[in-house]
């Protein structure tokens, strides 16, 4: 054994019996997969293993979406439903989405383009300042690049100006040349060739028979005679979008370039920032804020976008799939606690839809109930449904039982379709009632509110996950705006008349809900009485009757998705966690049968974790040879792959064990992949009376997971 990880074997003269294969780069061979490999093959560099036997070929599919056997048995026809049905719902979220994030940007795209409007022109005679924005973006850098692109995109389609937008991330320019480079290039274009390098490289921008443009691709005046040619560019605007992310020296020295040349082009700086504005002061010498004429402009986060996604998205009446309460409130809490980002908000949406698209073969049911597209596994499972089976149990105690009703729903699958559509119709519904009742408890509040009430303003997010969960149900939020409208003015009630005629112009059942208040008819204090009254009871009983559980709707599991440890998982994930879980429990990732119980990464990380601060090397060898050995190398099927398919080595008889090179080498792959993983390092130590340094390899803490 090698006194070393880091060690090499021997090299050893090859054989005339070797057959060898090399590649014209690297000393390689080609072999056929039910060999060993041997010890007189042990100077080779590297092997090309080939596969024994007749590889099965996997039917081509063009989804993600795989069969889910192991709940219901599905056919190749009912997970394209599933992917069909997912990609439908999804294209039809996003387009929402898309909407929503863009209105929500729009006052900062406005503010900033009338920056960008009002920057005087530059002065060919004199140096003038450079006009910077600061755009404080917030600190979810994650949505910087949407924001950036739309408002450069914004700035390029106003009619009647015409300015050339160029968008740079610092973080991709080393240094200054890349930067001007990159600015160079998006607005003049590079041609250059393929063995030359990218920044030394010349730019050919006026070709014209054999005079060709010699300077390099950084050379601000290329731009400069790009800007002479081009008459319909009134202004150029340069947007970095992570100015305090990057290096200072580079976005230093890219101001300075930019306001030399302020008198031959008319540059405008966008720079986005992070953090805040005294952070990023630090960052910038003062000799160069000298430079610069800066307006700063606070991308405001309201409530808005959120008070639009739960009407546009989660309770419109295209949605199919309700987000349930739970996970709504754990997106939410993390929303205002960590994020602030709307578009993380949504991505969290449109990852429960997959989830649940994915992993639930009932999904299908979702577009509609029809026994075309259901099997007899789908009959079977649908009657296993908790929801529908305590619907049973309650009609079955009660004194009149329909047993003509329960026997059809439990036997004839044409029954229990049409009753699952009569749910589905219940649920379409329900979020109609919902979001009447959202809209209705935001106009009360807003009504309350002019009027001097203390109840603390809450928005139709904050409400959510309690109006679905039939919580807000006669909770004391609604019985304070109830008590807010027995003490009604008669300059209250004109508002909240109005109020509800603006928001529910359309709605007949809320209209026909205040026409029964008979407004116009009600003169004097006692008919006053009595008609904040008559507001008072039809208001909560129409919140009573509306505001009800999701839980109430038979067959709410195929309709609603609340698996909040799922998601949570996805958007904060445990890498530590993860990774020690699949090497202590391969199986539960691999699946695979016979051969190796855990691939030999997993058995180097048991003795890992058995050993003490300090492994010797050599000791860590003995003990991984000794398991290997111990162990039967099988496999897997008699014509397919073998059981050590992972580090390519392959048998056709079994059992058979390891030799020592190839024990050597299996040692070597695991240390590395160890060492990568970031588990161990390699360090030295020195016993006691011996001068001998001796290898060991250092256990290593992942901080901060």
């Amino acid at each position: 054994m090698p006194s070393s990880v880091s060690e090499t074997p021997t090299k050893r003269k090859a054989t005339p019996e070797v057959t060898s294969n090399h590649f014209s780069s690297g000393d390689c061979e080609s072999i056929d997969n039910s060999a060993l490999i041997s010890d007189r093959d042990a100077h080779k560099t590297c092997y090309l293993l080939e596969r024994s036997g007749k590889a099965t070929k996997k039917a081509k599919t063009n989804h993600a979406f795989i069969s889910l056997d192991q709940s219901i048995p599905e056919s190749d026809v009912h997970v394209v439903d599933r992917w069909t049905l997912y990609t439908n719902t999804i294209d039809t979220i996003q387009t929402k989405i898309e909407n929503l994030l863009n209105d929500a940007d729009e006052s900062t795209l406005q503010r900033v383009w009338k920056y960008v409007t009002s920057t005087r022109d530059y002065d060919e005679d004199a140096y003038t300042q450079l006009p910077v924005g600061l755009v404080l973006a917030g600190s979810n850098i994650s949505s910087h690049t949407r924001l950036f692109a739309n408002m450069s995109h914004h700035i390029e389609q106003q009619e009647g100006k015409k300015f050339a937008t160029v968008v740079l991330a610092l973080r991709e320019a080393s240094s200054l040349r890349e930067a001007l480079r990159k600015i160079i290039s998006q607005l003049v274009g590079q041609r250059k060739a393929d063995d030359e390098d990218e920044i030394t490289a010349p730019m050919n921008t006026a070709s014209q028979g054999d005079q060709t443009d010699k300077r390099l691709s950084y050379d601000l005046d290329l731009l400069v005679d790009w800007f002479v040619k081009q008459e319909s560019v009134e202004k150029i605007v340069v947007i970095i979008e992570d100015a305090d992310g990057s290096d200072s020296n580079v976005l230093t020295e890219v101001i300075r370039m930019l306001f030399v040349y302020r008198n031959r082009l008319p540059f405008v700086l966008l720079l986005g920032i992070a953090t805040n504005l005294p952070i990023f002061n630090t960052k910038i010498p003062k000799r160069t804020m000298r430079m610069i004429d800066f307006q700063s402009f606070d991308i405001l986060r309201t409530d808005d976008g959120l008070t639009r996604l739960v009407d546009d998205v989660l309770l419109s009446s295209s949605t199919k799939l309700l987000v349930g309460p739970a996970l709504f409130r754990s997106l939410l809490k993390r929303y205002n606690n960590h994020t602030k980002n709307l578009e993380t908000f949504t991505w969290a949406i449109q990852y429960a839809y997959m989830a649940h698209f994915f992993a639930n073969p009932l999904s299908i049911i979702i577009e509609s109930p029809k026994s075309s597209v259901m099997s007899k596994d789908h009959i079977i499972a649908l009657r296993t449904v908790p929801s529908f089976k305590s619907y049973i149990n309650d009609c079955i105690s009660k004194e009149d039982c329909n047993t003509k009703h329960i026997r059809g729903l439990l036997t004839d699958p044409s029954s229990l379709i049409a009753f699952l559509r009569s749910c589905q119709e219940e649920f379409f519904e329900f979020l109609s009632r919902q979001s009447d009742c959202l809209k209705l408890l935001d106009v009360l509040q807003d009504a309350s509110s002019i009027y001097g009430s203390t109840i603390g303003k809450r928005t139709r997010a904050e409400l959510y996950a309690d109006a679905i969960s039939g919580e807000l149900r006669g909770s004391s939020f609604v019985r304070e705006l109830v008590l807010f409208i027995s003490k009604m003015s008669s300059a209250t009630v004109d508002n909240l008349s109005r109020l509800i005629d603006q928001i529910f112009e359309k709605n007949a059942i809320v209209r026909k809900m205040k026409d029964g208040w008979n407004i116009g008819t009600m003169n004097g204090k006692a008919n006053h009485l009595k008609l904040i009254s008559n507001i008072s009871k039809s208001i909560q009983g129409f919140l009573h009757a509306n505001l009800r559980s999701y839980t109430d709707i038979v067959f709410h599991e195929l309709f609603v998705f609340d698996a909040v440890s799922l998601c949570e998982n996805a958007f904060a994930p445990k890498y530590r966690a993860s990774i020690e879980k699949a090497l202590m429990e391969p199986s539960f990732y691999l699946g695979h049968q016979g051969g190796f119980e855990k691939p030999f990464l997993s058995m180097a990380h048991a003795l890992y974790r058995e050993s003490g601060t300090l492994i010797n090397v050599y000791d860590y060898w003995r003990a991984l040879s000794q398991s290997l050995r111990s162990s039967d190398i099988e496999t897997m099927d008699p014509g397919g792959s073998s059981a050590l398919n992972e580090y390519e080595i392959g048998c056709e008889s079994s059992p058979l064990t390891l030799s020592e090179s190839q024990t050597v080498a299996v040692f070597y792959k695991v240390i590395s992949e160890l060492k990568y993983l970031g588990f161990v390092k390699e360090t030295s130590s020195r016993r006691s009376g011996n001068k001998n340094a001796v290898a060991v390899l250092q256990k290593q803490v992942w901080d901060g997971l």
